[in-house]
């Protein structure tokens, strides 16, 4: 029998006063409680992921999101950069007899240091930079040194020009090491860049362009060194460096890149923040036993882990390419989405599609940091695994602290409202700023 409230009336069925046919009716509402059942078990973990419910809904946003992403592939193909502001750049090209190379760096950059903008318009014109092209050449002269057998080897300046590169106006200053009689197999480099107004978030990169030792021609994006804080004097291999180094250094590139991207850690805990409560009458109640909150937190972390492995992949590998404003933008609005989804559970059943389609975007966000760091060609699929491996254990080290503490604390009475509620809030403030900076750079 119908309960006489869905008819509105006594004994009225809701079937009878909309004038659909009962069976078509009692099918409808058959397919809710199952969606509706199905969710609820999942959210509980009283099944896993292998359900044919879940594996369909997988299956369909898998085939969508990645249709999108090859769709905006195809919009924004081509638009690549090589070069990113906030970075500055060291190009050597080897050969057995001579090691020369040049500086890239931005002439916003520079004028920290010079005061090229001597009209005062906001825009360094080649003959303002020209003008002050002997003091830029002797501050560079100083600045890089190369070492070898207990000898030194100071750069000489050749030429300095302009060239706009899009997304700035470079100044490219060329040199020569011509002290060095033949090119050893590997050299140790300095450059003491971290002065004189470059803030502490500037990064400069050392790129050997050419090198016929290992077969490197014309590169751009495979990176040798990394130069900041503590790392301005480091050893140089010319002849390819190591599985093994290669794979360490960029687990602790993975790590690193998790615990200071501030966006992928608030989005985690944007997650994690309802882990531990389940929703029951349609408001928030806490979570009766660890199992369940973990099972959960297992589950959006896989399809988490999934999503942005697959894209971090296929960026690595040149097939998806999409603008960094784009991918940051929608990274911020991830996390909108799902803080927004604490306060007002509308879709909270799709929660791991969400999850999924937003865990895409990451990957490519991971892969923005991970393109400048670079890898020889022989060694891309190890740089590509340790990062993956870093930024897993970076994840899980957030996780490891972060989970247990929400999961002890999820009984009291405030959690609902001022750490899952005010926190969510507060998340939602903080995204909305990045959106609107990332979207108009501003």
């Amino acid at each position: 029998k119908f309960k006489a409230r869905l008819g509105g009336q006594t004994g009225i069925p809701f079937c009878c006063r909309s004038g659909i046919g009962r069976g078509e009716w009692l099918t409808t509402m058959r397919r809710k409680t199952i969606y509706r059942e199905s969710w609820q078990s999942w959210r509980s973990g009283a099944i896993g992921l292998s359900g044919r419910y879940l594996r369909a809904r997988i299956a369909g946003c898998v085939s969508f999101s990645t249709a999108l992403l090859f769709l905006l592939n195809l919009c924004f193909a081509g638009v690549a950069q090589a070069h990113r502001l906030g970075e500055s750049y060291i190009y050597l090209n080897v050969s057995e007899s001579a090691l020369t190379g040049r500086f890239e760096i931005t002439l916003n950059d520079l004028n920290k240091v010079f005061p090229l903008d001597t009209n005062g318009e906001g825009e360094i014109s080649e003959q303002e930079f020209l003008a002050q092209s002997t003091a830029v050449q002797h501050y560079l002269t100083s600045r890089l040194t190369f070492y070898h057998e207990n000898q030194t080897h100071p750069i000489v300046v050749t030429r300095s020009e302009v060239r706009d590169y899009g997304v700035a106006n470079f100044a490219l200053v060329y040199f020569e090491v011509p002290t060095l009689e033949s090119v050893p197999l590997q050299i140790e480099t300095e450059y003491q860049y971290l002065l004189d107004g470059f803030e502490a978030t500037h990064r400069s990169f050392l790129v050997i362009e050419n090198n016929p030792r290992t077969g490197t021609v014309d590169n751009e994006s495979q990176v040798a060194l990394i130069f900041g804080p503590g790392a301005e004097r480091q050893n140089l291999s010319l002849i390819g460096t190591p599985w093994h180094e290669v794979m360490y250094a960029f687990i602790k590139h993975g790590v690193w890149h998790i615990w200071i991207g501030f966006d992928h850690i608030l989005f985690i805990i944007s997650l994690l923040l309802p882990s531990v409560m389940i929703l029951r009458a349609g408001g928030w109640q806490p979570v009766g036993e660890f199992k369940s909150a973990f099972l959960f937190v297992v589950k959006v972390v896989t399809l988490f882990t999934i999503a942005h492995s697959v894209t971090l992949s296929l960026s690595a590998l040149g097939i998806i390419r999409l603008p960094v404003r784009l991918v940051e933008v929608v990274i911020a609005a991830s996390i909108i989405v799902v803080a927004l989804n604490n306060i007002f559970p509308i879709f909270n059943r799709w929660i791991w599609l969400v999850v999924f389609g937003f865990g895409l975007f990451h990957g490519l966000g991971f892969a923005n940091v991970l393109a400048p760091l670079g890898a020889e060609r022989s060694s891309l699929l190890t740089a590509l695994i340790g990062f993956n491996v870093g930024v897993e254990i970076g994840q899980l080290a957030i996780i490891a602290v972060i989970f247990p503490l929400f999961f002890m604390i999820r009984n009291r009475r405030t959690y609902q409202f001022q750490v899952l509620g005010l926190g969510s809030a507060a998340l939602i403030v903080v995204s909305s700023f990045w959106l609107i900076e990332r979207a108009f750079d501003l």
